[in-house]
């Protein structure tokens, strides 16, 4: 038989509840001091938007630049070219900006702790 009572598991059930409402309460701060908390789907979501918007701009720009001076399919090829271009160059914007916000969160907190109760380095 096992030497835990009653009383044991209730201490545990309690433990493990304010364990876990103290990661919510420091998730909400986060989010707070963040401003905008996006999941990584509203960032793929996002990266996606903005390399296809890019994408599809840059070959509006050249199927217009064709039907007006008559360069098909060049047009086309080189607006659609440069668009697939911006797209990668707006991604790597964003990414970068994604990694500046995350190393000023990291920052500001402290490393955690182990079970020990020493720090992390």
């Amino acid at each position: 038989m096992s030497s835990e009572g009653p009383n044991d598991l209730g201490e545990r059930i309690a433990k493990a509840k304010a364990a876990r409402d103290e990661r919510e309460a420091r998730k909400r701060r986060d989010e707070q001091a963040d401003g905008v908390s996006l999941s990584a789907g509203g960032y793929a979501l996002r990266y996606g938007a903005e390399f296809v918007a890019n994408v599809f701009v840059g070959g509006f720009f050249g199927f217009w630049i064709d039907e007006f001076a008559g360069t098909k399919p060049w047009g086309l090829l080189i607006g659609g070219t440069l668009g697939f271009a911006s797209g990668i160059r707006s991604i790597m914007r964003a990414y970068r900006e994604l990694n500046a916000r995350a190393l000023e969160l990291a920052e500001g907190q402290a490393a955690p702790k182990k079970e020990d109760g020493t720090k992390d380095e």
